[in-house]
């Protein structure tokens, strides 16, 4: 956990900011992109970041004043809204949209801020802790999704690879970046999508003033985020789907019970979250495209298998956070995580090569792969393994290496480890898979069993 909030300051925080206002977005098209302008307001302060979307031909970026357009866009806003909310906690939230919205919003909130309540320590279920209100809007937009290409969320990571390369085996592609780094657009671009619509964003300074002046602050549902963007990308462009590389493994939560409930630093990317939003685009935008996980069913290990064949690809992709995806810090969870993975699937020597260093001989990672594995601490709250995963593969890497790796040491003997599911059982097992485009689920089953 990280510093708790001094509840007296907490307080009269939200004594002196008790409402914040989302505005209706506005949209314009400049440049040849599509302009978007949100507005929040909380007592003296106002807030108006904006994002832009590049990648759309005119007669596409002329639907941005179609009712589901609009719909999407009022769902964007609202989302972005909790990155300035968290700093007020404010009481009350009122959004745009209609009252029969608000079962849908209030069954978000709470779960989609978990690690920021969990980390600031808020008791977010106290009664009226945040009540939302309407400001009312039209009915729910109608119509049926359509026939193009589908959308791929492309991140530059190994799971929105796999994604891609599975992906494009069953149907044509179109790819979605956000705020993407010279290494993304360069392997976006040798993937050959049919078309590339980007995303860029900025938190606006006025915020981040604010955190550093001790404001509350944290984790906010980014992928959430991410899946309204491209959705109201998709709608525009005439994608069938949007797809992201969400798995199985990301339905594990880090802390089982806070407050009653369990915190997961990835419930956005969560087979719950992705029911919901379903349920979101069927009740109030069904002209949207869908919005799904193909590799739902499979977790991280079995992903990162998918690659088998494209090896020179994988060692492309980057994943830590801490250098925006440009590169590997060599000390997080991610890349630990990394690390371990490719060395059970791939071999030492290609982990060695991909990272740049021997991670499972720094004595320092030897706390982070026990909380990955769960033998003491918090799971990190990164994007890793699951629980099992990392223990099938510590159990992989004790049986194949002699000497034990210097971060093993400490965790040779557990038991815990000499019990786990072997690496074949973990690569054979199958998730949930209800939610899974069918065009797509015979090349995404291909991975059950490989490595």
């Amino acid at each position: 956990m990280s510093t708790p909030v001094d509840p007296r300051f907490l307080q009269s925080l939200r004594t002196a900011h008790p409402l914040l206002t989302v505005a209706e977005p506005v949209c314009a098209i400049e440049d040849s992109r599509l302009v978007v302008r949100f507005r929040f307001t909380v007592g003296q302060h106002t807030f108006e970041p904006s994002i832009t979307l590049s990648g759309l031909e005119a007669h596409e970026l002329a639907r941005a004043n179609d009712a589901p357009a609009r719909e999407l866009l009022r769902a964007l806003a609202v989302v972005e809204a909790f990155s300035y909310w968290k700093a007020f906690c404010s009481p009350e939230l009122v959004i745009p949209g209609t009252d029969d919205q608000l079962g849908w919003w209030n069954g978000f909130w709470a779960p989609a801020m978990g690690e920021f309540f969990y980390r600031n320590d808020i008791d977010f279920t106290q009664p009226g802790f945040l009540e939302l209100r309407a400001t009312g809007g039209p009915a729910p937009a109608g119509g049926t999704a359509p026939e193009g290409p589908a959308l791929v969320m492309f991140s530059g990571g190994k799971d929105s690879l796999a994604l891609t390369l599975t992906t494009r085996k069953a149907l044509p592609i179109d790819v979605f970046l956000y705020n993407p780094t010279p290494n993304q657009i360069a392997l976006t671009q040798s993937l050959e999508p049919g078309r590339v619509i980007t995303l860029e964003r900025q938190i606006r300074p006025e915020l981040l003033r604010l955190n550093d002046e001790g404001r509350p602050n944290g984790h906010t549902p980014y992928s959430a985020y991410l899946a309204f963007a491209a959705m109201l990308a998709g709608y525009l462009r005439g994608n069938r789907l949007v797809l992201a590389g969400n798995s199985r493994s990301d339905d594990e939560p880090n802390i089982s019970a806070y407050r009653g409930r369990p915190i997961n630093h990835q419930w956005t990317k969560t087979y719950e979250f992705e029911a919901n939003l379903a349920d979101y685009r069927h009740r109030w935008v069904p002209a949207a495209p869908p919005y799904a996980s193909p590799l739902r069913p499979l977790f991280e290990l079995q992903i990162i298998s998918l690659l088998a064949d494209d090896v020179d690809a994988y060692l492309r992709t980057a994943s830590c956070n801490q250098t925006r995806s440009t590169g590997w810090c060599r000390a997080c969870a991610k890349c630990a995580w990394v690390f371990l993975a490719t060395s059970v699937l791939f071999g030492h020597d290609l982990a060695v090569t991909k990272l740049g260093g021997d991670l499972l001989e720094d004595r320092s990672l030897a706390g982070l792969y026990e909380r990955m594995a769960g033998l003491h601490g918090t799971k990190p709250f990164e994007c890793t393994g699951s629980e099992d995963e990392v223990r099938a593969s510590l159990r992989s890497v004790l049986e194949r290496d002699a000497p034990v790796p210097a971060a093993l040491l400490l965790m040779a003997e557990d038991t815990r480890l000499q019990q786990a599911p072997t690496l074949g059982e973990v690569l054979a097992d199958w998730g949930a898979d209800d939610l899974v485009p069918e065009a797509i689920r015979p090349h995404v089953e291909k991975a059950r069993g490989q490595g």
